[in-house]
C-alpha cells in the first residue's frame, strides 16, 4: 500500500540562518549604541574604588573627594591627599580623554606627598564632574573651573599646576587669567602651539552623526575639544608674555601626538617667565606622565624646591 504525505497549510517555510544572523548583529548594533550612551567605556575610577586603588600602590592613607559647585555652570570633581595646609598646593590637570585617575600613581607618591598636597581634578566633560560627555571648549571657561578648586583648597597661596596635553594649555590659560594665584606651571607634552594642531578627515566624521552615536562619550568630548582647541590657541596667542610664573616644559622628541615642536613655540612665547626650563627626553612618545613618573616627579619636586620654599 503506498503512503502519501501531507504538508499542513499551517506550517512555514524554515527561514534560512541568514536571516537570524542579520537579526543578531541588528540586535548587538543596537545594543551597543545603547551602551554608548549610556555611559560606557567612560575612563574613570569611582570614588568608592580610589582607596584600595592607592592601596595596591603602596597608599594606605584614603583620599579625600571633592565636588564644588559653580553656580550656573558644573559640580566640578576632584580627589586629594590629606595634607597640612602649610604644603604648598599642586593641581594635577589630565589631558584629553582622560580623568582625574591619570594622575593615580602620583597620590601615592611619598616624596611628593612630603612635600606638597596632591589634588587631581575631572576637567568639564570627563570623570565625574558634572555634564560627562558635554565638551567644555573654552579655555578660560576650563581655567575658570580649576579655579574653583583652588579657591576652596588654597585660597591665600599660590599654587604649582601640572597638565598633561590638552591640561596644558588649560594651565597656561589658568597663569593668564590668575596670575596672582600661579606660582609655577609644569607643562608635559602640553599642546600649546596652534601651527601644530592637525585635523585628520576623520575628527570631523566622528564629530556628527551617524559615527557621534557609535562613539564613546568620552572619546567624542576629547574630539570635540580637540577640534574646537586650534582657534583657542589663536585666541590666547597676544598673552603668553602675561605668564611670569617659573615654567618647565617636559616632552620627549618622538611624540607622535603633540610634536616636540611645541616646545619651540613656549621657548618663544615664554620670554617673560622669570625660569623658563625644558625637560627632553628623546624617547617615551605622548605618554611619558605614565612611563616617566621619575621625570615628572622630579620636576615637580625641582619646582617645589627652588620656587615653594617661603
Amino acid at each position: 500500500m503506498r503512503k502519501t504525505e501531507t504538508t499542513r497549510s499551517d506550517e512555514q517555510p524554515q527561514r534560512p540562518r541568514r536571516h537570524y544572523f542579520r537579526y543578531l548583529v541588528s540586535a548587538l548594533f543596537i545594543l551597543w549604541i545603547i551602551a554608548i550612551q549610556a555611559g560606557c567605556l567612560t575612563m574613570r575610577t569611582p570614588d568608592r574604588e580610589w582607596a584600595a586603588e592607592l592601596q595596591q600602590k603602596g597608599q594606605f592613607t584614603p583620599p579625600d573627594i571633592y565636588d564644588i559647585d559653580i553656580t550656573g555652570y558644573r559640580t566640578i570633581h576632584a580627589v586629594s591627599m590629606p595634607g597640612p595646609d602649610t604644603l604648598p598646593l599642586v593641581v594635577l590637570v589630565h589631558g584629553s580623554p582622560g580623568s582625574a585617575d591619570a594622575f593615580l600613581s602620583y597620590l601615592a607618591d611619598s616624596a611628593l606627598l612630603t612635600r606638597s598636597r596632591l589634588v587631581t581634578v575631572d576637567r568639564p566633560g570627563f570623570g565625574y564632574t558634572s555634564g560627562f560627555g558635554k565638551p567644555e571648549g573654552s579655555l578660560e571657561r576650563q581655567a575658570a573651573a580649576l579655579d574653583a578648586v583652588v579657591s576652596k583648597m588654597s585660597p591665600d597661596r599660590k599654587v604649582l599646576l601640572v597638565g598633561h596635553s590638552l591640561g596644558g594649555p588649560v594651565i597656561a590659560r589658568y597663569a593668564m587669567d590668575f596670575p596672582e594665584k600661579t606660582g609655577g606651571l609644569i607643562l608635559v607634552a602640553g599642546s600649546i602651539d596652534p601651527d601644530q594642531e592637525k585635523h585628520p578627515w576623520w575628527q570631523g566624521a566622528v564629530d556628527v552623526p551617524p559615527l557621534r552615536w557609535l562613539t564613546p562619550r568620552s572619546l567624542w568630548a576629547s574630539n570635540r575639544e580637540i577640534i574646537l582647541l586650534e582657534d583657542e590657541l589663536r585666541a590666547i596667542l597676544p598673552r603668553w608674555t602675561d605668564i611670569r610664573c617659573p615654567v618647565t616644559m617636559v616632552h620627549a622628541r618622538d611624540d607622535r601626538l603633540v610634536p616636540f615642536a611645541n616646545v619651540a613655540f613656549g621657548r618663544s612665547k615664554l620670554v617673560n617667565s622669570v625660569d623658563f626650563e625644558t625637560v627632553t627626553l628623546e624617547k617615551g612618545d605622548h605618554f611619558i606622565l605614565w612611563t616617566q613618573p621619575a621625570v615628572i616627579r622630579q620636576a615637580i619636586l625641582d619646582m617645589l624646591g627652588q620656587h615653594f620654599n617661603h
